[in-house]
């Protein structure tokens, strides 16, 4: 069964390095560049079966999409990823629902 995964990150080799990992495993990738256009996927009706997503992005983060899509009430996975990790950042991802 092929997967939909929606890559969010506003880096562009993140986004295609990741883009040709899902497409490697043969599922099919969507992209968006921004917080605000992954938001406006995810509660826009689009169906996902699984998000990767940057935490750390210009005007709206990674931790501002969890939460808009955690109160419209999707609950699709999301895996998040960073560059600028640390254990508050991950206690604060998983409990935003990643």
């Amino acid at each position: 069964m092929t997967a939909r995964v929606l890559i969010v990150d506003d880096d562009p080799v993140q986004r295609r390095l990741l883009d040709n990992m899902v497409r490697k495993f043969g599922h099919e990738p969507a992209i968006a560049e921004s917080g605000d256009q992954a938001a406006a996927l995810l509660t826009g009706g689009e169906r996902f079966d699984c998000v990767v997503l940057d935490l750390v992005m210009p005007d709206l983060d990674g931790m501002g999409v969890l939460a808009r899509i955690r109160e419209a009430g999707n609950t699709v996975p999301v895996i998040v990823q960073t560059a600028h990790g640390g254990i508050d950042n991950v206690v604060s991802a998983m409990r935003a629902g990643a």
